[in-house]
């Protein structure tokens, strides 16, 4: 694991926005697109914002955009996330970007079956997803997989059905998210503290405990969500 530690959340957004940034240029000299998921929730919104602001001077033909979960609403939903990630920068993007949005609108089963198929066309020339982005929640879930969901599948998006407390959705398998060249993990603030620690406890069973036990994992977090776990670490 690697921990980058920020002095705050816009510190943060803007670190990883050059990481991703200098990715990006690195994808364009070498005439390949750079496949990125983006990850949904409150966390990235700074990230987006600060990806908006350069989006003028980013060479989208490098950059192939997917999306790690979506809920099952129209994409124009102020629960959609792909709107949280549009309006502060997908929206500046050149007519012909490669933007793969989750039809959500089309109901979970049936988006999560329509990103399946795109995916494994995507993957048919042995490419995985470059960088996968991912926040985690109180509860250790990851994209839309919670605790106690079976995580062993051979799919590569899947539909999670609705429950009382939450609308159906669309998520990237474990196995996709652990089949990416990178997997990098946001969060900020205090409350998320305890869910880090908690699942990186040794034998933790929370989604990104499992993520962390199959696959590298990048942690980009700022001192609230970082304190006590890596003090040594610097942006």
């Amino acid at each position: 694991m690697i921990f980058t530690i920020a002095d705050d959340d816009r510190a943060l957004a803007r670190a990883l926005a050059d990481r991703l940034e200098v990715e990006i240029q690195a994808a364009w000299a070498h005439a390949r697109p750079l496949r990125m998921a983006l990850a949904g929730g409150s966390t990235p919104r700074g990230l987006y914002e600060e990806l908006g602001r350069r989006a003028d001077t980013l060479p989208w033909q490098a950059l192939e955009i997917f999306f790690s979960d979506e809920r099952a609403v129209d994409p124009k939903d102020p629960a959609s996330n792909y709107r949280l990630a549009h309006l502060p920068w997908l929206a500046k993007a050149p007519p012909g970007a490669l933007i793969h949005r989750i039809q959500g609108e089309l109901g979970a089963q049936a988006a999560a079956d329509a990103y399946d198929d795109l995916l494994r066309r995507a993957a048919a020339g042995g490419r995985a997803l470059d960088i996968v982005l991912l926040g985690f929640g109180p509860d250790g879930h990851i994209a839309s997989l919670f605790p106690g969901m079976p995580l062993v599948t051979t799919r590569i998006a899947e539909a999670v059905p609705a429950t009382a407390d939450r609308i159906a959705r669309v998520t990237l398998t474990l196995p996709a998210l652990a089949a990416a060249r990178r997997r990098i993990v946001l969060a900020c603030g205090s409350a998320k503290a305890d869910a880090l620690r908690a699942s990186l406890t040794p034998g933790a069973e929370t989604p990104l405990a499992r993520l962390i036990a199959q696959a590298p994992v990048e942690f980009w977090l700022d001192r609230a969500a970082g304190q006590a776990l890596c003090a040594n670490t610097t942006p």
